[in-house]
């Protein structure tokens, strides 16, 4: 029997709190996604040209966004039905160029991370349309870092209403 203890004993794992349990445990830690200051900044400068582009300038479209880029809006309706809608670059671009007043999103607070090749961006927004408070929400951008630079690869945004949502914290967009 003393022998059969033993034998099962030498099996077990040991509990060694020395040992280095490196990729076994779960870590909150993700600074290692951090993006260097200037790799920071041509992201989310690549994010604001999107906006840019919201003011009226829909060419500057082609310069941040992949052209098989995805985007989709989604929202919580009052009876708690999700609802998602996907548009194309083309669409936003229509819809830039016909629209007869001005667009203007906000973001702030944005948290960026970098793994090689690709960039996500999680940023509260806010958007005017005309002037006129619309809705604010959160954008989840996924980037490409490629021969011409950084580019939008998909762009997903939830669409809701404070107090579910931030506004800017400079306040309503000055209007020029």
């Amino acid at each position: 029997m003393l022998v059969l203890l033993a034998a099962l004993g030498a099996c077990m794992p040991a509990n060694n709190d020395d040992e280095s349990s490196v990729g076994l445990a779960p870590s909150n830690d993700l600074s290692t996604f951090a993006p260097t200051d200037f790799q920071r900044a041509e992201i989310l400068a690549t994010v604001q040209g999107v906006f840019d582009a919201l003011g009226g300038d829909a060419d500057k479209l082609s310069e941040v966004m992949m052209p098989d880029v995805t985007m989709r809006s989604n929202s919580i309706e009052e009876d708690g039905t999700v609802t998602s809608s996907t548009s194309t670059v083309e669409g936003l671009r229509g819809r830039i160029v016909s629209s007869g007043s001005t667009m203007v999103e906000r973001m702030f607070d944005s948290r960026v991370m970098v793994s090689g090749p690709i960039a996500t961006v999680w940023t509260p927004y806010d958007f005017y349309t005309g002037g006129e408070f619309s809705h604010c929400g959160i954008d989840v951008v996924t980037l490409l870092h490629t021969q011409e630079g950084w580019r939008i690869m998909s762009l997903d945004w939830s669409r809701q209403q404070p107090p579910d949502c931030q506004l800017h914290p400079d306040g309503p967009p000055q209007v020029s």
